[in-house]
């Protein structure tokens, strides 16, 4: 290919046209999700905001789909992902860095379906995205922040589909409109006045199947009027989480004890603290009372804990030395009168920030990572079960609610309410917290199980079996949550037993229809 066919002005308007198709679908991908324009997210965006991409993955070629892949992925990720920034400015970096390699591979993934099957691509496209979302969020680099539908966590009717196909049941039937109506654009608009006969069967499959879905979440709805209810607290204090040092975890300490105080006098049957909501390690200082500070900080703690008789369950760090090595556990204690009844430690940590489990074959990395004084954390091995009341609680840490196989094994095993703590204080955006709350809504509908959330300063909620926010308090403010929450555990959902089966039948599918999609294509050429 010459140099003058790859700049005439031809080939150069449309390189400038396919860039603003993507640079178009990037922006309504991202604000149909809680966003910088609006904190609850504009949701009906995300059944068109791929149309674009499917325009673009058709009329470039393999070559250009891998570019336009990368920049797909890191412009939409930077968007989605604007609150990283200030979260985490590191991963604000690497997130769409990885979301670039994703799409790299992805677009091309999209144009093979489209090459191989050019009447019938689209439905081998669809079962290639839904496998795309699935393997994801799996691994040292699993990340479920912008499945696509998570964008619809206020469409209760429509999501309960989660309790049979989990989140990719929903992602399918949003990015379904996407898909025909971007194939049946893919030509032109002169094409498709031709052609559009051909796209009816499939819109009116979607349509009844919106419609059967929208039904299904209203007759699926349980009725927990008569389960027995359960009364927590939850305590927002809402510290600075960027600062730190002992000044602070005595702040901390007395907003928390204060908060708490006011909270007892409601008689709740339970206080729950967020995240490292008490940072210095209670164990450790118990053990060596080696500061002076830190020590009455945590007899302080007892102080307080042995004259009540109400539970608390805090997140703390737990932490330990083996010989010269430090081992710290993000942590979630459960006390009554000052003893120590259960202890969770998280077992999903953060890529980057909590671990990095390839020190031996990438220590360039690892020491680069150590440099910028991230303080990793121990992995947890245990589905730890919480007991109070009669009640099992199946404890949460941070963006553990995020992964549907955690709150689904809880339930598994027993867990009659999911308990989530929380610390997203790292960044001051409400677009953070709710882009979180969002995706725990699933968990509830998933599993037909309450959820309470404790946060440092959002979002802090409570929602019932069936995702909707019962009560909550406003992000960034100091607050008090106290609700009498249903302790609904009668129906064991499809999804609880079976788990991810849609998205294994995605993958199946999508490198079965492959296969064929090649297979075909030979016999095609040797006929020929």
């Amino acid at each position: 290919m010459s140099l003058n066919k790859i700049f005439n002005r031809k080939n150069f308007l449309n390189l400038i046209f396919e860039l603003l198709l993507l640079i178009l679908s990037s922006f309504v991908f991202a604000v149909s999700f809680p966003s910088f324009l609006n904190r609850w997210g504009f949701f009906p965006l995300a059944f068109i905001a791929f149309i674009p991409v499917f325009i673009v993955v058709h009329r470039a070629g393999f070559i250009k789909s891998v570019f336009y892949g990368a920049f797909f992925g890191y412009l939409s990720y930077s968007l989605f992902n604007f609150w990283l920034a200030t979260f985490d400015p590191m991963a604000f970096v690497v997130v769409p860095v990885i979301y670039a390699s994703y799409f790299l591979i992805l677009f091309p993934a999209l144009k093979l379906a489209d090459r191989l099957f050019p009447r019938k691509g689209y439905i081998l496209q669809l079962f290639i995205w839904l496998s795309y979302e699935y393997l994801r969020t799996k691994g040292f680099l699993g990340y479920s922040y912008g499945v696509l539908g998570y964008t619809q966590y206020n469409f209760l009717s429509l999501i309960g589909i989660a309790d049979i196909t989990g989140v990719a049941g929903v992602t399918l039937i949003v990015i379904y409109p996407s898909i025909i109506i971007g194939n049946s654009l893919k030509e032109g608009i002169s094409r498709f006045r031709e052609t559009w006969r051909v796209w009816i069967k499939p819109s009116v499959f979607w349509m009844a199947l919106f419609v059967l879905f929208n039904l299904y979440g209203i007759v699926s709805r349980v009725d927990y009027s008569d389960s027995p209810t359960w009364r927590p607290a939850l305590i927002q204090h809402n510290i600075n989480s960027w600062r730190s040092g002992i000044e602070v975890f005595e702040e901390a300490l007395d907003k928390l004890l204060e908060l708490s105080d006011e909270a007892l006098a409601e008689k709740p049957d339970a206080l729950i603290w967020s995240e490292t909501a008490f940072v210095p390690s209670i164990n450790y200082y118990l053990r060596t009372r080696s500061d002076r500070r830190r020590v009455e900080l945590v007899q302080k703690l007892f102080d307080f804990m042995e004259k009540t008789d109400v539970p608390l369950f805090l997140g703390n760090n737990d932490l330990f030395y083996y010989g010269d090595k430090r081992v710290n556990y993000n942590s979630v204690f459960h006390y009554e009168n000052g003893e120590l009844k259960e202890r969770y430690y998280k077992t999903h940590l953060v890529p980057f920030t909590e671990h990095f489990p390839y020190e031996n074959i990438f220590p360039g990395l690892y020491q680069k990572i150590l440099d910028l004084k991230v303080n990793f954390y121990g992995k947890g091995e245990e589905y730890t079960l919480f007991e109070q009341d009669g009640i099992k609680l199946a404890p949460l840490i941070c963006f553990e609610d995020t992964f549907g196989y955690l709150s689904r094994e809880f339930v598994r095993r027993g867990g009659d309410i999911l308990m989530n703590l929380t610390n997203d204080s790292w960044s001051d955006e409400y677009a953070c917290n709710i882009q979180h709350m969002g995706i725990a809504v699933f968990r509830t509908i998933e599993n037909r199980r309450t959820m309470v959330r404790s946060t440092t300063g959002g979002f802090t909620t409570v929602i019932d079996p069936n995702g909707k926010r019962i009560a909550s308090l406003e992000p960034f403010t100091e607050g008090v949550l106290i609700e009498d929450i249903p302790v609904y555990h009668e129906r064991t959902t499809l999804y609880t037993k079976f788990g991810n089966w849609l998205d294994i039948l995605s993958i199946f599918i999508s490198f079965a229809g492959v296969a064929l999609g090649i297979l075909l294509t030979i016999i095609r050429k040797k006929e020929s």
